[in-house]
């Protein structure tokens, strides 16, 4: 299927919607059927992502945020009323250029968070914001060539009306460290220019929910060294040509049932690294080429996603601190004053995050027309976030005590002998064995499941870890007036305090 073929495809299926301009899960699930190469961790061909064994529970469950579009109790939360033609559009490709947006697009998150409990680090809202990202430093893509910036505007104007999900692409693959940019085979780099657009050979890797997408956003904006022809911001339709995903190998397993898996029973992002041979991209999908301008602009492209990021493990600490004390509830452990202490760790968590997100609002800036949150905050709280969140998973497995060793199946449940001897012997506070079971089943797939493991690698490096993260706060956070003010008291000598970017060799 060719590239414009894509753009087709999703107009065709809108056209045969209840609305133009938002799909239902099902209209969404028909929309991944285009002829995208994917192959699983067996492999194999996956010849529909649709149904195949593990794909299909992850799209299911994005088609359900899909369909609350449609749901009169959820329809003001995932979705807006343009001003422009008073068409209702998906608040994931809501441009926040107020307070109140940005709240709204909060509000939608906080329901696909809850939906999936926080596993899903990409949820359907999460990728429109590095095109966002683009246009919230647009005076810098305008400089470089005001057709580029045209495009990203023109891209996010077509993925607004017609209810895209995109992943994002931005570090480079892992490789040699003391190999200079341009002798790593995998990086992603341009093969041929023509006029109608560029080729593309290499790899970029953690696509996550790039097989349940419509089309990678790519940027280099954390790749300070690279040649011109490594130097590229792009979109790429996921089912491009010479375009293959390559599945990882999956934490859960396709059988998962809800008693016994109450989250890993409805999939999980199942990353991927996406291999480009001689993939072409259309010249309106060009946003930057060769600019070594937007070379390290991670921050400041990345703010808006960044605000997404600790915005969703705000809402991840919410579920943590309703998950301790729902263990102490379960348990009858409240009385224990060690107990109590350890919950307070985790409400402190959770208050911690939501004060640097209410901040960052309160101080958010105009970039380009766009309010963007207060990086100063953003970075603080993405800091704190990072390195107390092992913490929190430990007080969950903690509070558990043997609960998380003492779980047993369904098939144990049901046996006539050993079902009734179960229940009569692991009753919890105010819930049967069996309810108490199933609680402990919840736990473990939130703070010890291999998927729980790899949504915490996932968390920990995200967006950058946390020794670059507090580099970058050391550098950057708002701090002469204290020191100048001290100074002056003391009359010492004044000094130039510099806040600075981000250092390129940190992310080289």
């Amino acid at each position: 299927m060719s590239v414009i073929a894509t753009s087709n495809k999703i107009r065709e299926i809108l056209s045969k919607g209840p609305e133009l301009q938002l799909m239902t899960g099902e209209q969404y699930k028909e929309s991944l059927r285009d002829g995208r190469r994917v192959i699983d961790a067996q492999g194999n061909e996956v010849k529909d992502v649709v149904t195949h064994p593990s794909t299909k529970r992850s799209v299911e469950n994005l088609a359900k945020v899909y369909d609350m579009q449609f749901d009169p109790s959820t329809r003001d939360i995932t979705t807006f009323v343009s001003s422009q033609d008073g068409k209702r559009y998906s608040t994931g490709w809501l441009i926040p250029r107020t307070k109140e947006d940005l709240k709204l697009r909060r509000e939608m998150l906080r329901l696909s968070t809850f939906h999936t409990f926080g596993v899903f680090g990409r949820p359907n809202d999460y990728g429109a914001l590095m095109s966002m990202g683009m246009l919230s430093i647009i005076d810098k893509m305008e400089a470089e060539n005001p057709e580029y910036a045209e495009n990203v505007r023109r891209f996010v104007d077509f993925c607004q009306k017609h209810n895209v999900m995109s992943s994002d692409l931005v570090p480079d693959v892992q490789t040699d460290k003391n190999l200079p940019p341009d002798q790593k085979q995998g990086t992603l780099r341009i093969v041929e220019e023509r006029p109608d657009g560029v080729v593309l050979c290499g790899a970029k890797p953690c696509g996550s929910v790039g097989v349940q997408g419509h089309f990678a956003t790519i940027s280099t904006a954390t790749s300070p060294n690279l040649k011109a022809d490594a130097a590229i911001w792009c979109a790429v339709p996921i089912n491009s040509p010479g375009l293959t995903l390559v599945l990882r190998e999956s934490t859960i397993s396709p059988d998962y049932e809800f008693e016994d898996h109450p989250i890993d029973s409805f999939g999980e992002e199942l990353d991927n690294m996406m291999i480009f041979d001689h993939v072409f991209v259309p010249r309106e999908y060009l946003f930057s080429v060769g600019n070594f301008n937007l070379l390290g602009l991670y921050r400041e492209s990345g703010a808006l996603a960044h605000w997404h990021i600790l915005s969703r493990l705000m809402y991840r600490a919410e579920i943590f601190m309703g998950a301790a004390q729902s263990i102490v509830d379960v348990l009858g452990t409240s009385s224990f004053q060690g107990v109590r202490d350890s919950v307070a760790e985790v409400i402190s968590y959770h208050a911690a995050l939501k004060a640097h997100i209410l901040a960052s609002e309160e101080e958010a800036e105009n970039w380009n027309g766009l309010l963007v949150p207060s990086t100063d905050f953003l970075t603080a709280g993405r800091l704190h976030s990072i390195v107390h969140y092992p913490r929190v998973m430990h007080i969950l497995r903690d509070l558990s005590g043997q609960g998380l060793i003492s779980r047993f199946t369904s098939k144990a449940w049901d046996h006539p002998e050993i079902g009734p001897l179960l229940e009569s012997y692991l009753p919890g506070a105010g819930v049967t064995a069996k309810e108490k079971n199933r609680f402990f089943n919840f736990i473990w797939d939130l703070a010890c499941s291999s998927h729980s493991t790899r949504v915490a690698l996932f968390e920990n490096t995200n967006s950058t870890n946390a020794p670059v993260v507090q580099a970058e706060l050391y550098r950057s956070y708002k701090r002469k007036e204290p020191v100048d003010h001290i100074r002056d008291y003391l009359n010492l000598p004044s000094t130039n305090l510099e806040v600075k970017k981000l250092y390129k060799h940190d992310l080289k």
